[in-house]
């Protein structure tokens, strides 16, 4: 994208200004302007820049649809549980926890970072290691998140961006890519209009907010989106997916957004004979187009 704002000589305020802010908030990732110009071109088509972008949502948000996905095993699903290391054998997969306490399964997926991924993972492959050790992340900036309810931190002007913006960015500082990002979420997701409360989320927050009103703090590695990851990286997970009983999702095996991460995990366990879950015609066209890219010529596709 860089390159391209060069050649048409597009200015720095254009890109620090009104470019950046806007594509960190969308992908939050600061490196924009080495990511391929296709993806900005893709996102400007879905997103209404002037408003509030209408989305599909589920009532109550992604708790309700994990719910109703692991309905039938909840009682198999192990949390606050940290793995250690992961030993693949022929037979199984032994998966060791923080505590030494090891669990023998029939295959592992791992939906974490891809670094995260190789300090797992016991005698990784030469593919593995240089294809894991490749994928970036950017740790310095957008990395520290807080819920709240404290709306001191939007401005009361007669934008009223509380009632009708999805999001409101905040330059500071002297560099020219340094925000603060708050999501305005009851905006975006109809169900948190319920609330008597605002429902925000603020990256990288400046702005002194409430502690009585905080919910939850984050801190976060985002994927480098730059061409090379794109381009060469991400093609290049079909040819270890799978192999020693082993399957990879997340945000480095695709795009960093919500929907796409969601559906790199369908795609791994659609490969173990899970079904596909949704009904919806242009969902499972969007889950076969992005489960070939995942997956190559073994993708399983949906039984319609």
């Amino acid at each position: 994208m860089g390159t391209v704002l060069n050649l048409h000589g597009l200015s720095g305020d254009f890109r620090y200004k009104v470019l950046k802010p806007m594509f960190v908030n969308f992908l939050m990732a600061t490196n924009v302007f080495d990511m391929p110009a296709s993806l900005f071109a893709r996102y400007l088509e879905f997103f209404d820049i002037e408003r509030a972008t209408p989305m599909m949502t589920w009532d109550r948000g992604t708790r309700r649809i994990y719910e109703a996905l692991s309905a039938g095993f909840r009682d198999r699903v192990r949390l606050g549980r940290p793995v250690r290391k992961v030993y693949r054998q022929s037979n199984g997969v032994v998966v060791e926890d923080q505590d030494g306490v090891r669990e023998t399964f029939d295959d592992v997926i791992f939906a974490c970072n891809a670094n995260q991924t190789l300090m797992m993972l016991d005698r990784p492959t030469m593919l593995e290691r240089s294809l894991l050790s490749s994928i970036r992340y950017e740790s310095e900036l957008h990395n520290h998140t807080i819920v709240h309810s404290d709306s001191a931190v939007l401005p009361d002007n007669e934008v009223r961006p509380l009632e009708t913006r999805s999001n409101h960015i905040e330059q500071y500082g002297a560099r020219p890519d340094n925000y603060e990002i708050t999501y305005i979420m009851h905006n975006q997701q109809p169900w948190a209009n319920r609330s008597d409360k605002p429902c925000l989320v603020t990256y990288n927050p400046i702005s002194k907010i409430d502690e009585s009103k905080i919910v939850h703090r984050q801190w976060f590695q985002h994927v480098v989106h730059d061409v090379r990851q794109i381009a060469l990286l991400v093609p290049l997970f079909q040819f270890i997916q799978g192999r020693r009983r082993t399957w990879h999702c997340g945000a480095h095996t695709l795009v960093n957004s919500q929907e796409t991460c969601f559906v790199t995990g369908l795609a791994a366990a659609r490969q173990l004979g899970a079904d596909y879950p949704f009904d919806d015609p242009g969902a499972r066209r969007a889950f076969n187009h992005y489960g070939r890219i995942l997956h190559g010529w073994r993708f399983r596709k949906p039984i319609a």
